[in-house]
């Protein structure tokens, strides 16, 4: 094998290396990319899911304002009619 054999052999060795150190960086680079596509498509889905754990959290505290409203209620009514009743005792006697 001559001199000029051996660098033309040498040089496209040395081509296949570089052609597949640019493919590698191609699909290093490429897996980057989908990486962060999937970590920005999980964000994405942490915020709704924190969004809608707010809304549950605001929908309970507002049914329990309801609740106690409701019984606040329920209370003066209940007293009113003791009330009425004692007063329909003491009116029998």
């Amino acid at each position: 094998m001559t001199n000029g054999q051996f660098n033309l052999i040498n040089s496209n060795s040395n081509n296949r290396d570089a052609n597949s150190s640019s493919n590698n960086e191609i699909t290093v680079a490429k897996l980057a990319v989908l990486g962060g596509l999937l970590a920005t498509i999980g964000d994405g889905i942490s915020t709704l899911a924190a969004v809608l754990a707010l809304e549950e959290l605001q929908q309970t505290q507002n049914n329990s304002n309801n609740n106690n409203d409701r019984i606040s209620e329920l209370e003066k009514q209940i007293k009113y009619l003791t009330k009425e009743i004692n007063q329909q005792k003491n009116m029998r006697r």
